[in-house]
């Protein structure tokens, strides 16, 4: 069957392939700490399998609107304006199968072949393929641990050429578990701002802090800010 230039390019996920090789050796008898999948090593908690039980018996499904049931939707607003300060209308949530999707589904509407997307190093190894995916080019900027892994406002703008079209941006980190400070924030949305460059602030892992660092969602750094910012979480 043919395939596309563009999927031929893509290369094995590096994250399956080592959890595939921690079920090997767990198989052995041998006892692996795991960190790669982003799963916990929990079953999904009683009441939420028993709201989708529920859910089933009650006839629950079928296929609902492509972004997300208007309840949920709303549920999100409310649960963003309470956790930090951001206010956004139903209209501008989308609900999907999870993080990738998102991530993917925004990189596929953003960018053309040939932009560039800028992407703070060490980073999540799906996001450089996911670029790829759209004939994008990931431009990979190295941070540094004693910076806090943290890219500077000096960084960002000196890697911007005419064809820069994003800014992917994790905070809280993964693979780092570093968390952006609010100035260095400001300072990325204020040349992302002069310049016109969306930021994807992946923010899935809002809720998993160190202690000692203060999470702020990019959206609540200014309306300004807000129109150029898409949020990924969950």
């Amino acid at each position: 069957m043919h395939t596309s230039a563009l999927v031929n390019q893509l290369k094995p996920s590096e994250t399956l392939a080592a959890a595939a090789r921690a079920r090997e050796l767990r198989a052995k008898g041998i006892d692996v700490l795991e960190f790669t999948v982003g799963e916990p090593d929990f079953i999904t908690p009683a009441h939420i399998r028993e709201a989708a039980r529920k859910a089933m018996y009650a006839g629950f499904t079928r296929y609902t609107a492509a972004t997300g049931i208007p309840e949920l939707k709303k549920a999100i607003c409310d649960a963003f304006l309470r956790d930090h300060g951001v206010t956004w209308k139903p209209s501008e949530v989308t609900v999907s199968n999870g993080a990738k999707h998102c991530l993917h589904n925004v990189l596929v509407a953003c960018c053309e072949p040939g932009d560039e997307v800028i992407i703070p190093t060490p980073y999540w190894v799906s996001y450089s393929a996911l670029v790829e995916l759209t004939g994008a080019k990931p431009v990979l900027l190295e941070t540094r641990e004693q910076d806090g892994f943290c890219l500077s406002a000096a960084q960002f703008r000196a890697a911007i050429t005419p064809r820069t079209r994003m800014l992917m941006l994790n905070s809280p980190s993964n693979p780092t578990g570093g968390v952006y400070p609010v100035a260095a924030l400001q300072a990325l949305a204020e040349v992302a701002v002069e310049k016109d460059i969306i930021v994807l602030s992946d923010e899935i892992y809002d809720k998993l802090i160190y202690p000692g660092h203060e999470f702020r969602s990019f959206a609540a750094l200014g309306e300004e800010v807000k129109k150029r910012t898409i949020i990924v979480n969950g």
